[in-house]
């Protein structure tokens, strides 16, 4: 059975859909967080000079969606077949197309500027967004066949980075409760660190 060593900064972020995948299968690994000093030592060993890393039986993968789409295959939430692989990939693009806006108003020091990224963000990327993410999930309880994929995980990690904004979307909020209530995602959300993102 392979080690898995997951090293992120110590909050949600680009690791966070990772960390689901890894509750919801009951795989065991290690959450390394890194902090400041740690992180400059650490950069120059990495494979991209950016973290999500994750380190399996000593071999490092780099990058946030390669490092989920690793893991979601190696524990059987990737989809049951090609087509399902291909439609929950696409979900999770779609939903990490929202990472940038969203870090350019959280990240912002400038207050009238992160006013506006924010106002534009809540008006129009985000209502646009959530628009199509209902469009794709439908009548369904999942956005991929008839469990759970890391396409649902993506999705409610996204939501996590907004949590301030109504999801004003009826699909969208029962799916977003249905699987937080998977019991090892609430029991992962449970014992989580509370962290600033």
């Amino acid at each position: 059975m392979p080690s898995y060593k997951l090293t992120y900064f110590d909050g949600r972020g680009r690791a966070e859909l990772t960390r689901l995948l890894f509750a919801q299968s009951g795989k065991a690994f290690e959450d390394v967080r890194v902090q400041g000093e740690e992180w400059s030592k650490l950069k120059p060993n990495t494979p991209w000079g950016s973290l999500p890393i994750l380190e399996v039986d000593g071999k490092m993968l780099g990058q946030s969606i390669a490092i989920a789409r690793y893991v979601a295959k190696a524990v059987n939430l990737a989809g049951k077949d090609e087509w399902e692989q291909a439609i929950a990939d696409s979900i999770v693009d779609a939903a990490v197309d929202l990472f940038p806006p969203i870090g350019k108003y959280k990240f912002e020091s400038d207050e009238t500027k992160k006013a506006e990224l924010k106002k534009n963000f809540d008006e129009k990327t985000l209502p646009a967004y959530l628009q199509n993410m209902s469009k794709q999930l439908g009548k369904n309880e999942y956005f991929v066949g008839k469990s759970v994929t890391w396409a649902d995980l993506a999705v409610i990690s996204m939501w996590e980075m907004v949590p301030e904004n109504d999801l004003c979307h009826a699909n969208l909020k029962e799916h977003c409760s249905r699987i937080k209530k998977l019991p090892n995602i609430a029991a992962y959300l449970k014992k989580r660190p509370e962290t600033a993102f």
